[in-house]
Order: C-alpha cells, then sequence, then structure tokens
C-alpha cells in the first residue's frame, strides 16, 4: 500500500525546490502539475501494468491549495477577481482535499512575516502588479485586518488538522531549508519513513534582481498601455518565468541605477500579523524562529 502526500502551500516557501525534490526521490511518485504523482488517467493505467516498485507515496502538490485564486495555473497576472473571500477558499480546498483523500499526510511550510512581506511584493511584480512598494504595503495591511490576504498560519493549521489529524500534518518553516536544507528534507524523510536523499545543491526559480524587478515593472506599464491584453500576458509569463534576464542585463548597461530595492517592511504591517502564528509556538522546529513569526 502506498500513501498519498498533499502538499498544499505556502507561497514563497521554496515551493519549486520542493517539487524537484519530490521528482528525484525515488520513493515518491510525482508528476509536475498532476495529481497524485499522475498527471492524467492513463499514465494510473500505465502504471498498474508495470511491475510494483518501492513507492511509498504519491504526491500532489500545489503551494497554491493554501491560498486558493481562480487565477492560478492560467500563466496570467493575479488580476482576475475573486469570487469568495479567502477564508472560505481556505475551508473549501480542505474540505475537498480531505473528501477525495481523506487518509492523506499534509505537508505545510511557512515563513516568517517580516521576510514574507518584501518576497509577496517581488512576486506581485512578476505578476502583472505595478504599483510601489508603499502603496503594496498599505494595500496588504488593510487585507490581513480584513482577515482576507490568507496568510493566518494558526488558522489554516487547524483546519487541516482537525480535518486529517494534527498526527498526519506536518508544519516545517522555511527558515529551515534555507539554513540547513538536509535537516529540512530530513524531517520530511523520518516522517514519512522514507529512505535519505541528499537535497538539491542549488534552488531553482532565485528571487528577481532589483534591476529585473525594474525592468519588468517598466515593460509591465508598457504592455499596459497599448491596452493589448496579449502582450501583458505576454510581459506577465516572462517575468514569472525571468525570460528577460539576458535582454535585462543589456538594458542595465544603459541604466545602471535603474533598479528597485525593497526596503523593510513598515512596523505596523508587520505587527498586524501577531497572533498568526500561534500554533506554531511550541514546536521543535520553530523554536529557533520564533521572532519570525511573532511568538517569542
Amino acid at each position: 500500500m502506498t500513501g498519498h502526500l498533499l502538499h498544499i502551500g505556502y507561497p514563497k516557501t521554496a515551493s519549486n525546490f520542493l517539487r524537484l525534490w519530490f521528482g528525484a526521490h525515488p520513493q515518491l511518485a510525482f508528476s509536475e502539475g498532476g495529481i497524485a504523482g499522475f498527471h492524467n488517467v492513463y499514465e494510473v493505467v500505465r502504471a498498474a501494468a508495470r511491475p510494483a516498485g518501492d513507492v511509498r507515496y504519491h504526491v500532489t502538490s500545489s503551494e497554491s491549495l493554501a491560498t486558493p485564486h481562480p487565477a492560478v495555473g492560467r500563466g496570467e497576472g493575479f488580476t482576475r477577481p475573486v469570487e469568495v473571500r479567502m477564508p472560505q477558499a481556505q475551508a473549501q480546498a480542505c474540505a475537498l482535499l480531505a473528501g477525495l483523500f481523506p487518509n492523506a499526510r499534509v505537508l505545510i511550510v511557512t515563513r516568517g512575516f517580516r521576510a514574507l512581506i518584501p518576497s509577496l511584493y517581488s512576486q506581485a511584480l512578476r505578476t502583472g502588479r505595478t504599483y510601489p512598494f508603499a502603496e503594496f504595503c498599505t494595500n496588504l495591511e488593510l487585507g490581513v485586518h480584513e482577515n482576507r490576504d490568507g496568510w493566518d498560519y494558526s488558522s489554516v493549521i487547524a483546519m487541516y488538522e482537525q480535518a486529517f489529524g494534527a498526527a498526519n500534518v506536518l508544519v516545517l518553516p522555511y527558515e529551515l531549508l534555507r539554513d540547513d536544507a538536509a535537516a529540512f528534507t530530513g524531517a520530511i524523510e523520518s516522517w514519512l519513513g522514507l529512505h535519505h536523499l541528499p537535497p538539491l545543491a542549488q534552488r531553482p526559480n532565485p528571487a528577481l534582481s532589483p534591476a529585473e524587478l525594474y525592468w519588468y515593472r517598466a515593460l509591465t506599464l508598457a504592455a499596459a498601455r497599448t491596452r493589448s491584453s496579449r502582450l501583458e500576458a505576454r510581459v506577465t509569463r516572462a517575468a514569472l518565468r525571468n525570460e528577460l534576464r539576458a535582454p535585462i542585463r543589456l538594458l542595465q548597461r544603459l541604466r545602471p541605477r535603474a533598479r528597485i530595492d525593497i526596503p523593510p517592511p513598515p512596523e505596523s504591517l508587520v505587527e498586524a500579523y501577531r497572533g498568526r502564528g500561534e500554533a506554531l509556538r511550541g514546536r521543535p522546529l520553530f523554536e529557533k524562529y520564533a521572532a519570525d513569526y511573532l511568538i517569542d
């Protein structure tokens, strides 16, 4: 019998690294963009016709399951209007997963709030947003107070522990991966009873540089002025994949000061998250990072 591992998020917590690791581990069956290690039903049939291997878990991975949005997977910016509030979307995602895979194990990866905010802004620029950092922080703080941003770790953890059982939910800090990748993947292996596989030597999908942030924002603004939705979508896809890194290096030679340096977030915004990490208090792997989650 094989189990099912659900990696549900969060965004900006090295999900690309995890997906590559899932795909490389011989005891995990994983398909990029697929469900339970299969891309479609025909792969299930073909797997049934092969000798059984040593796969212990089939993996479903999407960082956006923790923060559902109607634009996910469409290769476009996150400007599509939402139809339900985030807490409702999160509850519906949990209920849907629990109904489909009631015996699954659930992996949740979090990130400290102070470091999360600049990373979210960088991602916003990559997905077609063009507002300055100060405006982004103002909007985000309003979203936190109105509970529509999705980063209430305590609420989501409680939701999944109730649906799947606390023993079947593993919560890990992104900071552990940053500091000790072997300890991070080792925690997953120990929890699932897997053989050891060394972590990847390199991290995929690195953050955009200050110059890349500047030029992708400039290109997004230029595309918007053309009023061509097709061009705007192409620029957004290029930013998401950082496809223009080489041309940007050339542009940077012409304008070496063209860059966006993201400053530290305002304290009022950081403090708005206080209390949202309480479910992490007392968990051994989070003790070292208590300040990052405002539980020190």
